[in-house]
């Protein structure tokens, strides 16, 4: 294992992975443009070491290319390297130094390989997230505190599940209450997180949070409405059927022998009649439920 080795080897081990990179990424290239590549990666990783251990730190990188001849004295120019087989320890450095070009699409591909052939990772329970300052500080954990990844993925579950369902019966009670409103539920959530889990390249994290965003706001006004509702009910009720007003329009349409009392009680049996029954009555605070929660939602005044 690298571990067991020496400063040199691994110093060498990790040179060759990047000659043997180069070489690949510049194989249509000139020769000559190949190695003054080579030659300025060995330059530049030589500089770190001390000018009396050079030769040893050399030794160990010719070793890995057995086909390499006279490198030490060559002129740039001169330079070649050979093709010995990497060892697995340099198959890995070089994966790991490709893994940040690889499209989505291609990592699924190679992790899927790499797990038919028993090579899969499995995450420790005891692995930890570093979470934003700001959430931090909302779930009350203490700055810096690091959490378990095993819980926080079935944190994950849990609140995934919440918030799908609140999603879900947030508009579907929306359609019932304002199926006019333009208003409108534009994306699936579930699906666009399940996309967005599993790695798809075409959905950001900006785009998951747009629908969540106007989600949260959607049963914020909801819930915001429900006082404001019982409150423009109440008012309408008043103005169509409190003594006052049945008293007043009774003057006003009272036949000349006709009693006030009369008048009045004939006024409110019309005025329940067309307000006061109970498809009525529900139709009027569910309007006034969704006027409200539109209000709030586009941040207008309620009137």
């Amino acid at each position: 294992m690298e571990s067991h080795l020496s400063e040199e080897a691994l110093w060498a081990s990790g040179v060759a992975s990047r000659l043997r990179l180069i070489q690949a990424n510049f194989a249509d290239d000139p020769s000559p443009v190949r190695q003054g590549y080579i030659i300025e990666e060995i330059e530049r990783a030589l500089k770190p070491v001390s000018p009396t251990r050079r030769k040893v730190y050399l030794d160990n990188l010719a070793e890995r290319f057995p086909a390499w001849e006279g490198v030490r004295s060559a002129p740039r120019s001169d330079v070649a390297v050979g093709a010995a087989p990497l060892t697995p320890e340099e198959l890995v450095a070089r994966l790991v130094e490709l893994a940040p070009t690889l499209s989505p699409e291609a990592r699924t591909a190679f992790a899927n390989q790499l797990q038919a052939v028993g090579l899969s990772i499995k995450e420790s329970p005891n692995a930890f997230l570093e979470l934003p300052p700001e959430l931090q500080k909302k779930l009350g954990l203490a700055p810096g505190r690091p959490l378990q990844l095993e819980r926080a993925v079935k944190l994950l579950v849990i609140t995934a599940d919440l918030a799908l369902a609140l999603d879900q019966l947030a508009w579907a009670l929306w359609k019932q209450l304002a199926p006019k409103s333009a208003i409108r539920k534009e994306t699936e959530l579930n699906k666009l997180a399940g996309s967005y889990l599993a790695g798809d390249a075409d959905v950001s994290t900006a785009q998951l949070a747009q629908p969540v965003e106007k989600t949260r706001r959607l049963i914020a006004g909801l819930l915001g409405a429900v006082g404001r509702a019982g409150s423009s009910y109440a008012k309408k009720y008043v103005s169509r059927l409190s003594p006052e007003v049945i008293e007043d329009w009774a003057k006003m349409e009272k036949k000349t022998f006709e009693s006030l009392e009369s008048a009045c009680w004939k006024k409110f049996l019309q005025q329940s009649k067309e307000h006061a029954s109970e498809p009525a009555i529900e139709h009027e605070i569910q309007e006034a439920i969704a006027k409200a929660a539109e209000n709030l939602i586009l941040g207008r005044v309620s009137g």
